[in-house]
């Protein structure tokens, strides 16, 4: 019998400009959290909020949650998360949606 190994979650996704809204681009090994039901077959979500990358800073500071974040020239932004820091992510994800759609 084998050894049950833990697999940690893992979020790496992108959230850029599509015309006049935003889009999250899922990366392919990306943790597909089942909250996240507007995602399509390819992980991506559309419409989302534009993101605001203070209150990202201040969401995950607050968590403590470690994370990585790369920020674009035009307000894009791509967000690395692990473990228990991956799970608070979808939070602020979730909401980022729920903007979205609004």
């Amino acid at each position: 019998m084998g050894m049950m190994v833990a697999k940690t979650p893992r979020i790496d996704v992108f959230i850029g400009r599509d015309g006049d809204a935003w889009r999250m681009y899922s990366a392919p090994n990306s943790w597909r959290t089942p909250f996240l039901l507007y995602m399509d077959d390819r992980g991506d979500v559309f419409p989302v909020g534009r993101p605001e990358v203070a209150d990202l800073d201040q969401f995950m500071w607050d968590t403590d949650s470690p994370f990585e974040r790369r920020s674009t020239a035009d307000g894009g932004i791509e967000i690395r998360a692990e473990g228990r820091s991956a799970v608070t992510l979808t939070v602020w994800l979730r909401e980022l949606i729920e903007r979205g759609r609004a």
